[in-house]
């Protein structure tokens, strides 16, 4: 199984674990922009490393229920 993940790096839940946010249309959302335009949504947590490669953001949250976050493809962790 694939785990995708990026920590939070300042703020008040600095440290906090991010995953890969499942919205209530059952989608993943990769994007090169925050605009709803430019949502590329997948069905597969495993569809999202190749779009991580290709430069996608990936829209993340935590457990906590923070708002989800767009997350440069240089602050995930992708291990399999």
């Amino acid at each position: 199984m694939i785990k995708i993940s990026a920590k939070i790096v300042r703020g008040k839940n600095k440290g906090e674990e991010l995953t890969p946010h499942l919205h209530k249309n059952g989608k993943y959302v990769a994007s090169e922009t925050r605009f709803k335009r430019d949502y590329i949504e997948v069905d597969n947590i495993s569809d999202l490393p190749k779009l991580i490669k290709d430069g996608y953001k990936i829209r993340m949250s935590s457990a906590s229920g923070s708002a989800p976050s767009l997350i440069s493809p240089s602050s995930i962790t992708i291990k399999s």
